[in-house]
């Protein structure tokens, strides 16, 4: 036999030997049953994690909806953001501050109560700004009466000018200046939040209600016109990276009048759906410039099909103690400085939390490496540690409203429940990150079960898989982590390894199908 045959045979020998047709012992292989794409195995957000009444609300509101944790939860740290952003900071170091203004987006799709679960959250807000505009609307009343009619009495002494010259003239324009100078400004009505607004609207908003405010909504739409709706397809970032970060905005446009703002605080509380985070990622400009790295994500499993249609009233005590609670972060009297200033309280770290809190940041920074946790989601693990931050702060004024000006320092405790919080958020943004796109296995993994499914293949082996989607993964090694993905989340399994007689090159690993995902195919 020539050397031409002998090698043929061999191959063909080589390749019988890899192949495992599908069986029912390949059943034996799978302890449960697939993982999708859209619906991973995460941690859940458990209210005891949340101090005092902030927790309480969270159980009562998600018992009540029957809707996971996640959503009142994040909801709820929305609204504690709202109450304070622009009035505190935390300052883990003397040189690190972090600002109290959070983006949230837990996502559930619709039919899932969360206009329920955000009206309760945010119930003491209303309540807040309803109250207020009933105080301050006489004195706005009176304000814009007095004003209209200096205002007229200005115009009739402009006309009297147009007739007149010499003393006469300028004795009138001086009446005129001290008519102006007396005009009253009329007090805004105190504004917590908004919710359907453009980026050029939220701007004036915010200068009109003391430089912050929150967009808060059960669904996803501010994308959109961030994205352009109202400004012909160009993105207007801007306001909400800065404001998040507390960075000085100066809008100068001719227009519309200027706006400056010198401390912005803007915090972002949505509940969008599934199909929202999915597609965020394709956004021009949404990744690239920070806008989602700023965003802590839920994922939770949506309830429908095994909720038990119970209604569980919210106890009255439970609600009574969450709008407290609010309204004292509400009406927190400000912090002054030397000269009597308005500035912000500032929470520092005790010795320990600081401690703490900078092993995790080390963490956080080794999982920034090529091969480590958050290599696929560097732009928001890098904000990682400041989002943690935040979040102590956030827990802080919740276990202290009404004593914050004689508490300032952020107990280890306190930092211990933040890391377990974030630890929980780190797993969810990486499903979220995952669900966008973001994660290059996650994307090879679909393409190899899509060619899984279109052959119908109930075992194959790696080489098959590479020889078959060559477009697609260059190298056998860019192929691996798709089928790790497929292995981990249960789709396939990899079959023992057999060992080559004789020596010569070991098979190519084969790889069985889940028998419960192949029950359909003839």
């Amino acid at each position: 036999m020539n050397v031409n045959g002998e090698t043929a045979i061999l191959k063909a020998i080589d390749e019988a030997e890899e192949i495992v047709p599908g069986s029912s012992d390949s059943t034996a292989f799978f302890e449960g049953p697939p993982v999708s794409f859209d619906a991973p195995r995460l941690p859940q957000l458990e209210p005891s994690l949340f101090p005092s009444w902030l927790g309480d609300m969270i159980t009562a509101v998600s018992e009540a909806t029957e809707t996971p944790p996640e959503l009142a939860a994040l909801l709820g740290l929305g609204t504690v953001a709202a109450s304070v952003q622009g009035k505190v900071v935390v300052m883990p170091s003397p040189d690190y501050r972090e600002p109290l203004s959070v983006f949230v987006a837990p996502a559930l799709d619709s039919g899932n109560r969360k206009t329920a679960v955000l009206n309760e959250m945010t119930r003491p807000l209303r309540d807040w700004e309803r109250e207020q505009a009933e105080k301050l609307q006489p004195e706005v009343d009176k304000a814009q009466s007095d004003r209209k009619t200096l205002e007229a009495r200005v115009d009739s002494l402009r006309k009297q000018a147009g007739r007149k010259d010499g003393l006469d003239l300028e004795n009138i324009m001086v009446e005129i200046a001290k008519t102006e100078r007396e005009l009253p400004d009329v007090p805004s009505i105190p504004r917590l939040w908004t919710q359907d607004v453009t980026p050029e609207k939220l701007g004036s908003l915010m200068a009109e209600n003391g430089e912050r405010i929150a967009i808060i909504s059960d669904e996803g739409g501010i994308f959109e016109i961030l994205e352009g709706r109202y400004s012909s397809g160009i993105s207007n970032l801007d306001l909400f990276l800065q404001a998040h970060a507390g960075a000085p905005v100066r809008v100068d446009r001719g227009s519309r009048p200027p706006v400056h703002l010198q401390s912005p605080a803007l915090t972002v509380a949505l509940s969008p759906q599934t199909d929202v985070i999915r597609g965020l990622a394709l956004k021009s400009g949404f990744r690239g410039r920070g806008l989602l790295a700023r965003f802590w994500y839920a994922l939770p499993l949506s309830p429908l099909g095994y909720r038990k249609l119970e209604s569980k009233p919210i106890p009255q005590s439970v609600r009574e103690k969450y709008s407290q609670g609010l309204r004292n972060l509400l009406e927190m009297p400000p912090a002054t400085d030397g000269d009597g200033r308005f500035v912000e309280h500032v929470f520092e770290y005790s010795e320990d939390a600081f401690r703490e809190w900078h092993e995790f940041r080390l963490m956080v920074e080794q999982g920034l490496r090529e091969e480590g946790k958050f290599a696929q989601i560097k732009d928001w693990a890098g904000k990682f540690p400041g989002a943690t931050a935040r979040i102590a702060g956030l827990l802080h004024c919740v276990e202290y409203a009404g004593f914050i000006p004689s508490k300032k320092e952020i107990s280890l405790q306190t930092i211990k429940r933040a890391l377990d919080i974030a630890a929980v958020l780190s797993e969810h943004a990486l499903a979220a990150f995952g669900l966008m796109g973001a994660d290059p296995a996650i994307e090879g993994a679909k393409k190899v079960w899509r060619w899984v499914e279109s052959t119908r293949f109930e075992s194959f082996t790696a080489r098959d898989c590479f020889q078959a989607l060559k477009g697609s993964f260059r190298r056998m090694n860019e192929l691996q982590p798709a089928l790790d993905v497929l292995v981990e989340r249960a789709y396939i399994a990899q079959a023992p390894n057999k060992e080559r007689k004789g020596g010569g090159r070991s098979p190519s690993p084969t790889y069985h199908v889940n028998p419960s995902l192949t029950e359909d195919w003839t």
